[in-house]
């Protein structure tokens, strides 16, 4: 099956996480919207995301714009939706870079009724979850879930509230008195705000009309996914989740519309590792508890750890080059010692946040999360990264979990319970360079060993492989 077979009568697609964030939704956002889309939205989260792609053989992070503005140029409409949360400033540094870089924005619609990531947020984040260390939940520490408490409470700013002052003004007052402490002047807010709300004037929309008329006029329409499903407030790890549904149910409503009207839902999973950043229980995490507290202090970043490792590397433009598949890091990928092997991975792989800069934890592919995701998210499978680690002598996909109860082959999103279970393997020979590969029969036998296994446990089917970062490097089955 090829890419039109796959979309023919689609005219609605979304593409979400079915683990815990950073599985390359951003490639196949971009991918969908470069081959496909007419219009691009996004529906969750705000600059605690970070979408990173390969445009015109150049890294790009996006950390709110969905990531067909880059396609702006061509006609196609880019909308930040409803259910987002939006820093202004952020914002006008991520259109700042595009004017950098000769990239127009002449299309973007910006939802009023999106609420605004206030400077009270932030500094009530940064005091409160931010440090996993000292006991939070290790989150960005960018005003995400303050600005969602308010939203909750009704209490919240939202875009459209910018552009009357004086309702402007009541409101922030309002809002001070939950945060007595955060040393913010209310007038230098508001002036702020003014500022910064009449850049976006332009853009300010009721995008749930609008997307209704371009349903309507049978656009063809891409919703962009943020973190995961492992991480929604509804569906994910309770407490250790973020602050909005990034289910494909919270992605759709995000932007104003039901779940029920998108054709064709992918859910993006890293094969055969997959990752978690900040704290949480994660079962299949290879050094277990002794890397969810090393990743939690400060200085493992990227280049920490290829000096610790004594890997050469280089900056240049402020990224870190080194080769990703150096004998030393080969070595770490296949040691015995699993916590030296996940640091080994994580290097061969690039596993550090596109947002933070944090070490993301490593560990196996979780089969028995990814049969849960199918129910919420659907069937359908896009695999990532299996490029990435195929220097591993072996690989293993984890179909249970076991404790002194026995045996557990169904998810549960309790922390204390997935804390308390030894995940079950079965393991699988290496495989070699699948990069060139474009045609899945040709896929190593061992690499489509275990996907047949893991279709069959999840009941879901994989439609597309990834074999690389570039949009072309993919394979549809």
């Amino acid at each position: 099956m090829g890419l039109d077979d796959l979309l023919k009568n689609v005219q609605i697609a979304a593409i979400v996480c079915n683990q815990l964030g950073d599985t390359g939704k951003g490639k196949f956002s971009y991918y969908f919207a470069s081959h496909w889309a007419n219009v691009t939205a996004r529906g969750t989260g705000g600059n605690n995301a970070g979408h990173t792609v390969i445009v015109n053989g150049k890294e790009k992070i996006f950390h709110l714009l969905p990531t067909g503005i880059v396609n702006d140029s061509k006609g196609q409409v880019t909308i930040m939706g409803n259910g987002m949360v939006i820093d202004l400033a952020a914002l006008l540094n991520e259109l700042k870079e595009l004017e950098q870089e000769g990239k127009s924005y002449n299309n973007l619609m910006i939802s009023k009724d999106a609420h605004v990531i206030m400077p009270y947020h932030v500094f009530y984040d940064r005091k409160k979850d931010q440090s996993q260390k000292a006991g939070g939940i290790g989150t960005t520490g960018r005003g995400i879930g303050p600005a969602y408490s308010d939203k909750i409470a009704r209490r919240g700013i939202t875009i459209g509230d910018l552009f009357n002052v004086d309702g402007l003004a009541k409101k922030v007052d309002r809002s001070l008195e939950y945060y007595p402490d955060s040393k913010k002047d209310r007038d230098e807010i508001i002036s702020s705000l003014t500022l910064q709300s009449n850049k976006i004037k332009p853009f300010f929309r009721n995008t749930v009309s609008e997307m209704h008329r371009f349903v309507r006029e049978g656009k063809k329409i891409l919703l962009e996914g943020a973190q995961g499903l492992l991480l929604s407030i509804e569906h994910g790890t309770y407490p250790y989740v973020t602050s909005s549904d990034c289910s494909l149910n919270g992605t759709a409503s995000g932007v104003g519309l039901s779940a029920k009207m998108i054709d064709l839902p992918l859910g993006i999973i890293k094969f055969p590792f997959m990752t978690r950043v900040g704290a949480g229980a994660f079962p299949s995490e290879l050094g277990g508890n002794a890397s969810e507290i090393y990743c939690a202090e400060e200085g493992h970043g990227k280049l920490d750890e290829l000096k610790k490792y004594c890997i050469p590397s280089v900056v240049e433009n402020g990224k870190i080059i080194y080769d990703k598949r150096h004998r030393k890091i080969i070595n770490m990928m296949n040691s015995r010692d699993e916590f030296i092997q996940g640091v080994g991975i994580r290097l061969a792989a690039g596993e550090y946040g596109a947002t933070t800069g944090r070490p993301r934890r490593v560990g196996w592919i979780d089969a028995v999360a990814a049969k849960y995701a199918v129910g919420i998210n659907g069937p359908l499978f896009v695999l990532t990264k299996v490029d990435a680690v195929d220097s591993l002598d072996e690989f293993k996909v984890c179909y249970g979990y076991s404790n002194k109860e026995g045996l557990h082959q169904n998810f549960s999103k309790d922390d204390g319970f997935l804390r308390t279970v030894s995940p079950q393997y079965n393991n699988y020979g290496a495989y070699f360079d699948v990069s060139s590969i474009r045609d899945y029969i040709k896929l190593p036998r061992s690499l489509k060993g275990a996907i047949y296994d893991f279709e069959n446990f999840t009941g879901g089917r994989v439609v597309i492989v990834s074999v690389g970062a570039d949009r072309e490097e993919t394979i549809v089955r």
